[in-house]
């Protein structure tokens, strides 16, 4: 029996066939795609690193150019705005310095095992989220549920990130708009929020006196209900509202457009697979620890910054009693990592044979989870200035939950000097942040494509990524009806 055929019959038993020297590709399926290709085309075995130079393997499937490509578009994928937003308003409901202790835990015993499994099993098959289940045909109904959940998430996320763009826009003028009221979405009850309202002493004391028309939808002061411009403008300015559900009420031309341009900007990063992919994540992975960094300095600088950083780091290990405490540490966990998405498969599918995944899988989870504390700063540096400025302690922010990025983090920025400019940054942040999350999503289900039909696939690839972007679009646009 020659070498070729130890192979496949790795079992040492006669082949099926009964006849040594020949193979059924059934028995192949289950191997690693390099193991299957060195067998079934011995002249091609050892051309896979020059080939590997032009980013393809031997027999067209794209592979990672470089490294730290693969490296990049991984942490792009794990940190979203989960980790910018999400953790920060998690870990101060959960004990603040004490919540790293089951964060960590759940990351070693949970988070990283997972993480490993999926990096590997990618790697070793090459292949994306559902034909990296031929290993074991029982589980493919996973691999079809990856897909299926990437593809949800990448639909209403997309609307997500159209939104950072809509206030990215908004940032440009001055006064920023929801900071002042008299405005056309502006109602008889606003009143002015911010560092940039100029409404006058009584409006400042009241805002001075009580924060809880930032963190409700609305108060009673002085016998009238009131509403403060930030709320305003994100509930009726942006968002739009209807009467309710069956009323769409139109599109509103700024959020369509939004979400065309998110839309476009995540199919023109993904246009040609990995290698463009490899290309844009050097910009939307990078940039979001450099504009991180600059609110971090920023914030530091400004009175009140240390209450901010306190309230964020100080423990309370009475919490660690409480059960829900593990259980969102466990889904904070699972949410920034990604696992059961396919995407940390389908990256790890595009590398080389003998990449050490199991080092990236150590030093990737802990990065990606390590970024959501460096956010934290950037985060409570700001609040804490703005409630140094109103006089009120950072505990008042607490219960902002998801409204922190729309709502409560654009008020604090108008307290910052040239609000413009850090509005802009913080935005631009959220949405490169946003993007490459989102781009690694539907590229997961292009691929699960790509290895069904890969001649079809690369023979009409920018076509079809193209019908594709068009129906994503329409698919998403009653996302943005008011």
């Amino acid at each position: 029996m020659s070498a070729s055929d130890q192979l496949i019959d790795h079992n040492g038993s006669t082949p099926r066939n009964g006849v040594h020297g020949k193979h059924d590709p059934a028995e192949t399926k289950f191997l690693p795609r390099q193991l299957v290709d060195s067998v079934q085309n011995p002249h091609l075995v050892g051309q896979e690193e020059k080939a590997g130079k032009h980013g393809d393997d031997v027999l067209g499937r794209q592979t990672w150019a470089r490294k730290v490509e693969y490296v990049l578009t991984t942490i792009g994928f794990c940190v979203g705005m989960g980790n910018v937003l999400r953790f920060p308003y998690i870990c101060i409901r959960n004990g603040g310095g004490a919540f790293l202790l089951p964060y960590f835990l759940c990351l070693v015993l949970c988070g990283l095992p997972l993480f490993f499994l999926e990096v590997g099993l990618g790697q070793f098959l090459s292949r994306g989220a559902l034909h990296v289940w031929n290993i074991c045909p029982l589980f493919k109904g996973i691999g079809i549920t990856m897909n299926i959940l990437s593809l949800l998430s990448a639909w209403y996320f997309s609307i997500i990130i159209s939104l950072t763009l809509v206030y990215a826009f908004h940032s440009f003028k001055s006064p920023l708009p929801w900071t002042v009221c008299g405005q056309s979405w502006n109602s008889e009850f606003c009143i002015p929020s911010g560092g940039g309202g100029g409404g006058g002493s009584e409006a400042t004391n009241v805002t001075n006196s009580s924060l809880g028309q930032l963190l409700n939808w609305n108060m009673t002061i002085n016998g009238s209900r009131t509403v403060s411009s930030s709320r305003e403008f994100w509930l009726n300015n942006v968002l739009q509202l209807s009467s309710g559900f069956e009323d769409m009420g139109g599109l509103p031309w700024h959020t369509s457009l939004a979400l065309f341009l998110a839309v476009a900007a995540m199919f023109a990063c993904i246009i040609q697979g990995v290698h463009s992919v490899g290309k844009v994540v050097y910009v939307t992975a990078t940039v979001p620890y450099i504009l991180l960094t600059l609110l971090i300095i920023q914030g530091a600088t400004l009175p009140g910054a240390i209450d901010g950083v306190l309230f964020y780091i100080w423990p309370d290990f009475w919490k660690l009693t409480h059960i829900q405490t593990w259980v969102e540490a466990c889904i904070q966990v699972f949410s920034s990592l990604g696992p059961a998405y396919g995407g940390l498969i389908t990256m790890a599918s595009y590398n080389k044979f003998n990449n050490n995944c199991m080092r990236d899988a150590i030093i990737l989870s802990f990065v990606c989870e390590g970024t959501s504390i460096f956010a934290g700063f950037a985060i409570f540096t700001v609040l804490g200035h703005m409630a140094h400025t109103l006089n009120v302690t950072v505990s008042t922010f607490t219960s902002a939950g998801p409204g922190l990025a729309f709502v409560v983090y654009p008020e604090a920025i108008s307290y910052l000097p040239v609000p413009q400019l850090w509005g802009i940054l913080f935005f631009v942040m959220l949405f490169t942040v946003a993007l490459d999350s989102q781009f690694t999503l539907v590229e997961t289900v292009l691929t699960t494509f790509q290895d069904y039909w890969p001649r079809f696939m690369n023979k009409w690839n920018i076509l079809i990524k193209l019908v594709c972007g068009v129906i994503f679009f329409l698919m998403c646009l009653p996302f943005a009806a008011r």
